[in-house]
Order: C-alpha cells, then sequence, then structure tokens
C-alpha cells in the first residue's frame, strides 16, 4: 500500500507548500503500511509538507459516515488505481467523488483494459461462489482471466469490470464531464506464480485474482484452471520468464 501513491505525493511536495492527502483502504494492515512509509519518509526529511489522513474504511463507508476533515470539503485530485473492482456501484461511485472534485479538478481512474462485465453474488454466504452475470464476452486475456475467476470464486463485494466498459458507462452517466482516456500496455512478470513456493510469485497471483493467498484459499479445481490458463497465455521469453500481457486503460475526467 502507498506504492501507487507515492510517486503522486513526490510530486506533490515538491510543487506546493502544503498538501492534504486523504488515504481511503478499508484493509487494516495496508494502511499500516503506508502509515510506515509516511514514518520512513518523515525520518528523511521527506513529504513534511504533507499532512494525511487515513480512514480504514470501504471507500462507501466513507462517503456515507460524513467522517471528513472539515476543512477539507472539495478535491483538486482524487486517483484510483485497479480499485474500482471493489466498489458496489461502480459508476454511481465515481460520479460522487467527481462531485467531490474542485473545478478545474482531476481524477483519474486505472483501470484494466477490456470489454466485460462480471458480478459477484451478492446475496450468497460462502466464500467461494459463482457470479451472477456476465454482461459482455471477455475478450482481453485479463478478461478471460477474471471471467474463469468469476465461474468459480466471485467477491460479492467485487465487480470484474473492463476498462473499456467503464469508459462507455461513464461517458453516458457524465455526459458533460471531460474524459479522455490513454492505453497503456502492461506486462506482467509471472514466473515465479509457477513455483509453488514462491513467495513472490503467490503474492503475484493474489494480485492478479484479487484473492488473498489465493493458492491456499481457492479450490483445488480453480488452482489448477488459472495457472493452465497462465502457462497457455503466457508469453515466454528467451531466458525463461514468463509474462502476462494486458493493457491499462486510465481514465482521466476534468471538472469545468
Amino acid at each position: 500500500m502507498g506504492l501507487f501513491d507515492k510517486p503522486v505525493i513526490d510530486e506533490l511536495s515538491l510543487k506546493f507548500p502544503k498538501v492534504h492527502y486523504v488515504v481511503v483502504e478499508p484493509d487494516i494492515e495496508d494502511v499500516q503500511r503506508f502509515q510506515d512509509l509516511v514514518d520512513s519518509k518523515h525520518s528523511q526529511r521527506e513529504w513534511d509538507n504533507v499532512v494525511f489522513e487515513f480512514h480504514a474504511k470501504t471507500i462507501k463507508e466513507y462517503l456515507e459516515s460524513g467522517d471528513k476533515d472539515e476543512n477539507v470539503t472539495l478535491f483538486h485530485i482524487i486517483h484510483m488505481v485497479q480499485v474500482v473492482y471493489y466498489f458496489d456501484e461502480p459508476v454511481t461511485t465515481i460520479a460522487t467523488l467527481f462531485d467531490m472534485l474542485e473545478y478545474g479538478g482531476m481524477l483519474l481512474n486505472v483501470m484494466v483494459g477490456g470489454m466485460y462485465t462480471i458480478h459477484g453474488n451478492r446475496n450468497a454466504t460462502s466464500e467461494l461462489r459463482p457470479a451472477t452475470t456476465q454482461l459482455q464476452t471477455a475478450t482481453s486475456s485479463y478478461g478471460q482471466l477474471f471471467d474463469k475467476m468469476g465461474k468459480h470464486f466471485t467477491d460479492p463485494k467485487m465487480n470484474f469490470i473492463g476498462g473499456d466498459t467503464m469508459v462507455e458507462q461513464l461517458k453516458n452517466h457524465l455526459p458533460t464531464a471531460n474524459l479522455s482516456v490513454i492505453k497503456k500496455p502492461k506486462a506482467c512478470e509471472i514466473s515465479e506464480c509457477f513455483k509453488p513456493t514462491s513467495k513472490d510469485g503467490n503474492y503475484i497471483l493474489d494480485f492478479l485474482t484479487h484473492v488473498a493467498n489465493f493458492r491456499t484459499s481457492a479450490p483445488r479445481c480453480v488452482v489448477d484452471e488459472v495457472m493452465s490458463f497462465l502457462k497457455d497465455e503466457g508469453d515466454l521469453q528467451r531466458n525463461g520468464e514468463v509474462y502476462f500481457k494486458t493493457d491499462d486503460c486510465h481514465m482521466i475526467m476534468y471538472k469545468h
């Protein structure tokens, strides 16, 4: 936690005399890691002009709680990197956050590209459940991976949505927003994923599947299916490294 934020904070702290940075993250351990990063930076006399505000909550809880700094009512920048999948109502939530921008402010949303939407079963009680809806055929590599996950292991709080699908939904929901889209190819090295005892490999699997401790917590049949898919889709290099390729979709929205 904080790795995506670090370059943003570095840039802001250099350009502005004072920065108020609000972090919303439901995982307490991730929040603690971010706070540790802040402490490390402060010990090096960096980020001294940045005031941090941490909320160990989901974005829904944060928006509904009213637990905000009374001196901060609107934001100049709001950024979300690979997190919209966890929003209960992705489009509505993004629209709410967009309304929280100052005029001239920017909202950045980064998601994996593709045209697909796979929803979890919100009425089920078990951790292991099938997806209830697949609105579009998943064609990208990551979309196909989400599809396989959704058939067996979709978390009811998750929405596996392709970035291109989100762009179309935002255009329909926020027609007056100034929305631009940048596509960036991305290659994730997954060589270590094929080593069952590799700590780094298991972390990468968790990241790709959005499931904590995926190799040990998912049913054996799901693990086997996902690993077979990664092996088939992986791009084997001459040096033996294997890469899983996809595109990231960067959605930039300005409020005018």
